[in-house]
């Protein structure tokens, strides 16, 4: 049954992405002839690349990011003497298919690429850490101090693509989706006569009197794809873009069941995944004219249960093809497009709580102080130098940190975790 095709298919994909460190400040001092008194002239670092994801109709799929699925930008380099400031880090951009939206590791929506050229930064870099340059001042003349580089920012992300169609073909299996593709749009689709034929969506531009769209072939659905039977609770999902549904019918029926039930197990299922899906327009074609009498019989029977939209078409022969084509082109332009990319993005309120920007904790006579800002200060400082050590602790008073340690009892000896640094509290720092 092909099912090696599904490979070349992929819409949803795990990625991890690192940004890249900020380069290490320098420490240094001019040395000239001549010149006794040379003053600092440590740079400072560069910063570290950006990830971006960036959307672009070249691509339709997710598979090559199945391949490697782990991303990293690149590190800003490390300043140098003679004030010589290190190289900012290259970013990596993501290149995706428009239609990708993109979810943090718990499931939350952080941007919805639909536009072609459309893009997100998703990880940013390091900031570069100051050379002693930087730290000159009136007071101190020859800084012996820098600041290490910030760590990149590191996520992990679910891609997940949604195609981006203005008609979405819905039917069972060897309805004649795949041949109807295949005669109004330039898309070669795989056709064979066995049930699950289409293992992917098939994507195809159909220009018909001057105007154009796109039509997506999502694979036959089965009762029960909503529950995830069969391949259809794979796509199902795919229709929530389209603007309109075209449902196509075997007047044969299909492995015994009636056509008319294929109608209506078709329109349980799509209300079942979302009752967004009922509420587009829909038209239905009974294909297979070329078969005769039976084709008839069942168009006119269709047509007087549902009145309206129901066309006889065949997609071997084109009879009525032109028909419907008009009347695809007539709700195209009647579907108001603030609707036309439909998509259930879940809560749209969120609550904010607002926080202070660090928090310390004691536990077994340790203190933990977490915090973004903090985090940051603390990794972007060089442990090994004493009067670093020192700037840090003034940074850390002048932000209350110190005040809330003495609050919580903290005294002489006791330990102090910030991140992965730990220290031993001294009072007369």
């Amino acid at each position: 049954m092909g099912m090696e095709n599904i490979k070349d298919f992929i819409d949803k994909v795990w990625v991890y992405v690192k940004a890249g460190d900020g380069g290490n400040g320098c420490v240094s001092f001019r040395r000239e002839k001549y010149v006794p008194k040379g003053g600092p002239d440590g740079g400072d670092g560069g910063d570290g690349g950006n990830v971006i994801i960036k959307a672009s109709r070249s691509y339709n799929t997710l598979t090559h990011l199945s391949y490697s699925p782990h991303i990293k930008a690149e590190n800003g380099e490390n300043g140098g003497s003679g004030n010589k400031k290190g190289r900012k880090g290259k970013d990596t951009i993501i290149m995706v298919p428009c239609g990708t939206i993109i979810k943090d590791e718990k499931g939350n929506i952080i941007c919805d690429l639909i536009d072609d050229g459309a893009e997100v930064l998703v990880a940013s870099g390091g900031k570069g850490g100051r050379g002693n340059a930087s730290f000159k001042s009136s007071v101190n003349q020859a800084p012996v101090i820098r600041e290490l580089g910030e760590k990149g920012e590191e996520k992990k992300l679910v891609l997940e693509l949604l195609l981006i169609a203005d008609v979405g073909l819905v039917g069972f299996p060897n309805a004649g989706k795949s041949t109807f593709l295949s005669r109004v749009t330039s898309a070669k689709p795989k056709i064979a006569d066995y049930p699950f034929t289409t293992l992917k969506p098939n994507l195809g531009i159909c220009r018909h009197k001057e105007k154009y769209f796109v039509i997506a072939d999502i694979p036959g659905l089965i009762e029960g794809a909503s529950k995830g039977k069969g391949l259809g609770h794979e796509f199902l999902r795919h229709i929530e873009r389209t603007k309109i549904l075209l449902h196509l019918v075997d007047p044969n029926g299909y492995f015994g069941i009636d056509p008319l039930l294929s109608i209506r197990i078709i329109e349980n299922e799509l209300k079942n995944y979302s009752t967004k899906l009922l509420k587009k327009p829909k038209i239905i074609a009974v294909n297979k004219a070329d078969i005769g009498y039976i084709a008839f019989d069942f168009f006119k029977k269709i047509k007087n249960e549902y009145k309206k939209d129901v066309f006889l078409i065949s997609s071997v022969t084109g009879e009525g093809i032109d028909n419907l084509l008009d009347r695809i082109i007539f709700l195209l332009s009647d579907v108001d497009s603030k609707h036309s990319l439909e998509i259930n993005l879940g809560e749209k309120v969120k609550t904010i709580k607002v926080e202070k920007s660090f928090k310390v904790e004691k536990k077994n006579n340790i203190f933990y102080i977490s915090g973004k800002s903090v985090e940051k200060i603390a990794s972007m400082t060089d442990m090994e130098n004493e009067e670093a050590v020192k700037r840090m602790y003034k940074i850390l008073k002048r932000i209350g940190v110190v005040k809330e340690l003495k609050k919580n009892g903290i005294k002489n000896g006791d330990t102090v975790i910030i991140s992965k640094f730990e220290f031993v509290w001294n009072d007369d720092i």
